[in-house]
């Protein structure tokens, strides 16, 4: 018997030629769902389907891509052979990490292709973790220069030793043209200097506090013009589009509800555009625009 994938062949599987302002219309069936196959089974095919286009789409995505080059390729791999937890327990790290917690390798190759398009002179990162985000925008260009603000400065050195070694081996300079500032990024956004204005931002870090982010940025004028934002974890666990009543992660809330509020805002602010992609967890292209 061949394997169940949630469609049958023949006049089973047409849907049902009905006016749609019928109130029969939610009657109707579809060729993934007919009305005859059982219940259980119908679903699990549905299931498998979802699976098929779901997970394989990703993973072809990712083994059809290519553009991972060597200080994200070390940055990654430090990364996985990393004992995070141990790290913690011993006092060393100021949250508990994972390496979960880092921008996603697919994610990262598409800032890398942003970057090598947009050839910044200078690029902001607000929230770094390992940098493999920070890696992807500096091999995008290499002229651009790169500061990332980070709060914890066990991952100021972690990041800078595993540059370091990659650049010592493969002779490039991702290194010395990353200046990473440790410190609350609402408290280091206020001491950048002035005299030179970011290209490319890209933003992964409290999400409460996105909106602040953006927010100092215009106040101060440290936006070039035309300058191009990449905010991750757009849409937060689903919370921003979702109904409450089904929330799995319920501690999780007041930071969803935070990034809803921060998507309204960048849509309605009269010197910034956005789309929104729904790559994993949500990544939004916006453009400062405030020329027009």
């Amino acid at each position: 018997m061949p394997e169940y994938v949630g469609r049958f062949s023949g006049t089973n599987a047409e849907a049902k030629e009905i006016n749609p302002d019928s109130s029969s219309a939610a009657s109707a069936h579809h060729s993934t769902s007919t009305r005859w196959s059982v219940l259980s089974e119908r679903i699990q095919g549905l299931l498998l389907e979802a699976t098929a286009v779901g997970v394989g789409m990703e993973e072809y995505c990712m083994d059809m891509s290519g553009l991972e080059g060597a200080a994200m390729r070390a940055v990654r791999e430090k990364m996985m052979k990393t004992d995070w937890k141990k790290e913690w327990e011993a006092g060393r790290t100021m949250f508990a990490y994972g390496e979960e917690m880092s921008t996603d390798p697919l994610e990262a190759q598409m800032i890398k292709a942003m970057t090598t398009m947009k050839q910044p002179r200078r690029i902001l990162e607000i929230g770094m973790f390992t940098g493999y985000g920070a890696a992807a925008m500096l091999e995008g260009c290499p002229s651009a220069r790169v500061v990332s603000l980070e709060i914890d400065p066990f991952l100021k050195g972690w990041v800078e030793e595993c540059l370091a070694a990659a650049d010592a081996s493969g002779g490039s300079d991702t290194a010395a043209r990353l200046n990473i500032v440790t410190g609350p990024a609402l408290d280091t956004l206020q001491d950048l200097p002035p005299s030179e204005k970011f290209d490319l931002v890209f933003v992964d870090a409290n999400k409460s506090e996105y909106r602040r982010y953006i927010e100092i940025l215009l106040e101060l004028d440290l936006l070039a013009d035309r300058a191009q934002i990449i905010a991750d974890n757009t849409l937060y666990c689903g919370i921003p589009y979702t109904d409450p009543l089904l929330d799995s992660q319920p501690a999780r809330r007041a930071f969803g509800d935070a990034i809803r509020d921060f998507n309204q805002w960048v849509k309605d602010h009269p010197s910034l555009q956005q789309v929104i992609l729904p790559m994993r967890d949500g990544v939004s292209i916006i453009m400062h625009t405030p020329s027009l």
